[in-house]
This record gives C-alpha cells, sequence and structure tokens, in this order.
C-alpha cells in the first residue's frame, strides 16, 4: 500500500493533514505502508512516525531535521567538508555580547558581514552589518525573536558577489538552476520576496559547476528534493561555488510557476517507485 500525506497527490490511501497534527488513527496505516508520499510542509512529528516505519520515503529529509535551521545547515556543511561562507554560531545575543561587545573593532568578520537569525526564510531576519549601528538593529530584531521563544542566529562573512545569488532545485534525480539577480544597484540581500530578477541564462559556466556540487550533495545526504543556494566569489577567476543555505519550502517562479513544479515532483514521485519496482501509476498529480 503506498500512503500520500501530500495534497496533490492521490494514491492507494490519502491524508490530508493540513495544519492538523497526527491522529492515533493514522499510526496502523503508517505502519501497514510499503511507500510514503510526504508534503513540504511535513512536520518534525509526522517524519519521526513516518520514519520509524518500515516505508520507504519521499522525499528523503534526513538532513532536513537532523540539522534545522541556519546553524544546522552551517554544522552540516562543516560536517560534510562542503565549502561556505565563513559561519560562526551563536545561541543567544547574549553569547555574542559576551565575545565581542565592547571591544575595539570587535567583529566576528571583517565589515560587511550578515547576521541571519537561525529560522529566518527568503531574507526575513537577514542583516547587513557594515557598521555599529547597523548591528545594533540587527541585534535588537535578534533579542525581539528571543522574547518570543525563537533563539540563536549565525553571523557570516560577506562574498563579493554583487548581489547574485545562484539557486539549484533538486527534484528527485534532475536538478534546475537559475540565478537570482539584484533588480537595483547595490543590492545586497537578493530573493524573489525582495523582488529579484530570474536569469537562466547568465553564467552557464557557473551553473554547470552548482549542478555538480548540488548533485554531489545530493548523493552524499540523500536529499531529493530542496533548493540549495550558492554563491561565487566575483573577486576569484575561477571560483568555487560555496554552499550558502538550503530551502526546503521554496518559491516555484524560477520553475515556471506551481504547475511546472507539480509536474516536476510527479514525474520524479513516478520514476522514484518505479526503481523501487512499485507500480508508477497508483499515483496521480490532481
Amino acid at each position: 500500500m503506498i500512503l500520500s500525506f501530500h495534497p496533490c497527490f492521490e494514491t492507494h490511501c490519502q491524508i490530508i493533514l493540513g495544519d492538523k497534527g497526527l491522529h492515533p488513527s493514522h499510526l496502523p496505516l503508517i505502519r501497514r505502508a510499503e511507500a510514503i508520499i510526504l508534503p513540504q510542509t511535513c512536520s518534525p512529528e509526522l517524519y519521526k512516525a513516518c520514519k520509524e516505519s518500515a516505508a520507504l520515503l519521499f522525499p528523503n529529509y534526513d538532513v532536513r531535521f537532523l540539522y534545522p535551521g541556519k546553524l544546522g545547515q552551517s554544522l552540516l556543511f562543516e560536517i560534510i567538508g562542503l565549502p561556505h561562507p565563513k559561519t560562526m554560531r551563536w545561541n543567544s545575543v547574549r553569547d555574542y555580547e559576551l565575545s565581542f561587545s565592547g571591544k575595539k573593532g570587535g567583529y566576528p568578520h571583517k565589515l560587511p558581514f550578515f547576521v541571519k537569525a537561525d529560522r529566518s526564510h527568503e531574507a526575513e531576519g537577514v542583516f547587513l552589518v557594515s557598521d555599529e549601528r547597523s548591528l545594533e538593529s540587527a541585534l535588537a530584531y535578534l533579542r525581539d525573536l528571543e522574547n518570543s521563544g525563537f533563539s540563536g542566529f549565525a553571523t557570516q562573512e560577506c562574498i563579493r558577489t554583487e548581489g547574485n545569488v545562484l539557486r539549484a532545485v533538486i527534484v528527485g534525480k534532475r536538478i534546475i538552476t537559475y540565478w537570482k539577480r539584484p533588480s537595483r544597484p547595490g543590492q545586497m540581500i537578493t530573493t524573489i520576496g525582495r523582488g529579484c530578477i530570474v536569469d537562466k541564462g547568465w553564467r552557464e559556466d557557473l551553473q554547470d559547476i552548482a549542478r555538480a556540487a548540488a548533485l554531489q550533495f545530493s548523493k552524499r545526504t540523500g536529499a531529493n528534493l530542496a533548493a540549495v543556494d550558492f554563491v561565487f566569489s566575483s573577486a576569484q577567476p575561477s571560483p568555487l561555488a560555496l554552499f550558502l543555505e538550503i530551502n526546503y519550502y521554496f518559491g516555484r517562479r524560477g520553475l515556471g510557476g506551481s504547475k511546472s513544479y507539480y509536474q516536476l515532483l510527479y514525474e520524479a514521485i513516478v520514476e522514484w517507485l518505479i526503481e523501487n519496482k512499485m507500480d508508477p501509476q497508483s499515483v496521480k498529480l490532481v
């Protein structure tokens, strides 16, 4: 039996949780399943319950939950030896201040550098620090987050990129790349949400490098549905693809919109079922 928790894929049995948690009646179905299709909004609770079963899971979210947030991702990059901008992890603003506040020139990186809240998404909670004033603004934001129960942040060196970020989207065995480029001069934080330009044709040589790096990441971690962001130093003639962050829930504009994305995802699920000797016709995109 194939079980789907994804609202867009019907199969032998489909459960749409929405904003609800698992119900005890779902557990026997999970234990009976040979394969389970998970939603991108998969919760740690749902993944743990499915992982404890004997079922095959798609997508593979092992590293998503073992190394959560920006702190977890930077640790993952270190552990498996992936090139990335120098990053320091902080449990709280207090931890940071004990190390650097009040020290002349006391910064964790050369100015400018980035401050990133642990669970930030699409540049919310990301700050470019160029002086003491901008640092204090970032720390004030992080203090407010801590008061709301969300602690932890990273500081990261700023790689000279002229604002260009390359995204490689892993969908099954396919990797689709495109650039997120600044829409105005001097834009340093470039995201879809901040009106960046999506460019699929620029610097194809670097896109090839990023695809190869994303493929190795997928092979080493098992991740088969993720958007990996890379930066390349514009100061280097032959730059490395530096892993910036991983997004497991990502926008679809660079993939041609939601309809195109779900077709890609459907094809990846079908290929996965065939590889595991299961009936690909048992799953329908709705």
